[in-house]
């Protein structure tokens, strides 16, 4: 506390520079707290709608004529086909998996595998969201993984009875 005190009493303008370099920290901190809340907010966002657009994908391709049989089934080829569609039509998503606003590139996705079984009926989706900083002087691109999957379970009547 005595060579705060000292520095701020200081005739020479030392406490000029101390004060701006105290507020260039202040304000690199605040950047990139803002940037790490934006991209954990771009995040969420993401995974909802991939989770909604997974889940849709099952949903449509489930095979109805098994149901009555008591069996789930669904078509794989046309539940992946029903998410690439999802992907393009609904998130906006160029044919290379980017994706734009106001002309300006906000994501990549990068879709590692896409896996989808017709018994149980399950498509699981992996891969990585690629995005960058808003802010120039952090510069470099932001890699966040990400397994979204949808289960379409049989319930029978009745529950535990």
């Amino acid at each position: 506390m005595g060579n705060f005190k000292r520095i701020m009493n200081n005739q020479k303008g030392d406490a000029f520079v101390f004060i701006l370099i105290l507020v260039f920290f202040i304000l690199t901190l605040a950047a990139i707290l803002i940037e790490y809340f934006r991209m954990e907010s771009l995040y969420q966002q993401v995974e909802y709608v991939l989770q909604r657009g997974v889940n849709d994908s099952v949903e449509y391709a489930m095979l109805d004529e098994y149901r009555r049989d008591g069996y789930s089934r669904m078509d794989s080829a046309l539940a992946e086909e029903t998410l690439y569609e999802y992907l393009h039509e609904s998130m906006g998503l160029n044919p290379e998996m980017d994706k734009y606003a106001n002309g300006q590139w906000v994501y990549e996705l990068e879709i590692e595998s896409l896996e989808a079984t017709d018994d149980p009926p399950r498509l699981t989706l992996k891969g990585t969201l690629k995005t960058r900083s808003i802010f120039g002087f952090l510069t470099g691109e932001v890699r966040l993984p990400f397994t979204i999957s949808s289960v379409n379970n049989r319930i029978e009547k009745g529950g535990s009875e």
